[in-house]
């Protein structure tokens, strides 16, 4: 296995949106990680700003920048024990690398050790609610379950409850548009079991397999031009 991301220690890794991007557009994914050109999502680089904004303001309880109005909107969204969880999903040859936007904690003793539990855990997405909620609802959506396998990596058990909160987001950047805050957002439950997390796992194993098979063939042709 060979895949175009590295981490520090050297071991080959893949993200949720790597595995999106591939399947979205395998020309575009190997434009940005096979020949590195990072102008390929230059146009979706207002979203990935607001929706960071937002995320970051929820995390730190730090609404400078927003109106009153919206201030009072925005404590309004769940939020929980922990932000950002790292996780790293080990797979044969590379890992699965993400990160949990919110997640409750419990605790539990076993022959007088205290283990952490994930209970919940949470997305924060932004978009126009009426053209993105299938899109979160739909059984292709395994951002979650890939993210529940990583809690059990980690903890020995699945989160009890997963959700998806759309954020309602106006204004449409490709009109430069300045995209604003809406005034409303949705809680999208998403089941999270044995088959559906095995599903997404494999799921994401396959892509990363297709994604290696290209990039070994692309790093020869490269040895042959060199």
């Amino acid at each position: 296995m060979i895949l175009p991301r590295k981490d520090e220690e050297g071991n080959y890794y893949i993200s949720y949106s790597q595995v999106t991007s591939w399947k979205k557009s395998p020309r575009s994914y190997m434009r940005e990680y096979f020949f590195g050109e990072d102008d390929t999502k230059a146009f979706l680089k207002p979203y990935g700003e607001f929706g960071t904004k937002l995320g970051e303001s929820l995390e730190h309880n730090d609404f400078s920048g927003w109106t009153d109005k919206e201030v009072e909107f925005l404590k309004t969204i769940p939020r929980f024990d922990e932000f950002e969880r790292e996780i790293k999903l080990q797979m044969s040859g590379y890992y699965i690398k993400g990160y949990i936007d919110t997640n409750t904690l419990a605790y539990k003793e076993e022959d007088g050790i205290k283990k952490e539990l994930v209970k919940v855990i949470a997305d924060y997405k932004t978009g126009e609610i009426e053209k993105r909620i299938s899109d979160y609802e739909s059984d292709n959506y395994i951002q979650i379950p890939i993210y529940a396998a990583g809690v059990e990596a980690q903890t020995g058990s699945l989160p009890e409850e997963a959700y998806v909160y759309l954020v309602q987001r106006d204004g449409n950047a490709f009109a430069k548009e300045e995209l604003t805050l809406g005034d409303r957002f949705v809680t999208i439950p998403k089941v999270i079991n044995r088959d559906i997390v095995d599903k997404a796992v494999s799921e994401c194993d396959r892509v990363a397999k297709e994604i290696s098979k290209h990039y070994q063939v692309y790093l020869k042709l490269n040895e042959v031009l060199l």
